[in-house]
């Protein structure tokens, strides 16, 4: 062979397969996966607050079924207002209505304000009674173990449909909405002295807040409630509580 055509193809044989760059991109890829891999070793992953995100991407609000909603990824700020003991006894309360079949009793909303729970009246009260009954007395065991120093306020409402009610202890829808909305009062405040007696607050409706119509029976179902909020905020007076305000008539001039 000649010694020209021997050395040019020499020089093809030493030609690169692929572009220069390649090697440095190959090697810095490497190293980002090398770094994202010891940081995830590093790490302590909760297996739960994973699954609630990934449930996020799958299309479902949650953990929980029906109505009930528990914080998504965008609202995961939400979640750092509360210390470690109340995201347990957050995640013992879903994990008790999951085992119990309660979703559709249950909702549960995490908002800017607190905690928000709306609560049916078939697994609260007897027709036409105030007394509570289980299995809300267990959920509200687990709620009171969420009162602590961060809690400023908790507002309980009753709310009930709009078939009227004469009896002798409770003539109206007035009467006994109250009447529920005090009885979860006093049955929390029987659970724990965290948050003083002051900072409770009881709220009667009757049918005046529906959520739903009236017109069916499903619709009543939904409309017979009792709603509590462990408020972030206090009232520091009387003066700017909202529903004060709202329910204090103008002063006489």
């Amino acid at each position: 062979m000649p010694e020209e055509l021997q050395q040019s193809q020499e020089e093809e044989d030493e030609e690169p397969s692929a572009p220069f760059w390649m090697t440095t991109f190959s090697d810095m890829a490497t190293l980002l996966l090398t770094f994202f891999v010891m940081i995830v070793a590093m790490s302590e992953v909760e297996v739960k607050k994973f699954k609630e995100a990934l449930s996020f991407f799958q299309g479902r609000t949650g953990m929980l079924q029906s109505e009930t909603v528990i914080p998504s990824i965008k609202n995961q700020v939400v979640t750092q207002r509360l210390s470690r003991e109340q995201l347990q006894k957050y995640e013992e309360l879903i994990q008790y209505l999951q085992e119990h079949n309660l979703e559709g009793k249950v909702q549960v909303n995490l908002t800017d304000r607190g905690l928000h729970l709306i609560i049916t009246d078939s697994i609260m009260f007897r027709s036409g009674e105030a007394e509570i009954i289980e299995p809300s007395r267990t959920i509200l065991r687990i709620l009171a173990g969420i009162i602590d120093d961060r809690i400023e306020s908790v507002v309980v409402e009753g709310h009930t449909d709009n078939r009227p009610i004469h009896t002798a202890r409770f003539p109206s829808n007035w009467e006994l909405s109250a009447a529920r909305a005090a009885a979860v009062v006093r049955f929390l405040l029987e659970q724990t002295d965290t948050l003083p007696p002051s900072r409770y607050m009881a709220v009667g409706y009757g049918e005046f807040h529906p959520r739903d119509t009236n017109a069916t029976p499903e619709g009543r179902a939904r409309n017979r409630r009792v709603e509590i909020l462990f408020n972030w905020e206090p009232w520091p007076n009387e003066h700017n509580n909202p529903y004060l305000k709202r329910l204090t008539p103008p002063a006489k001039k």
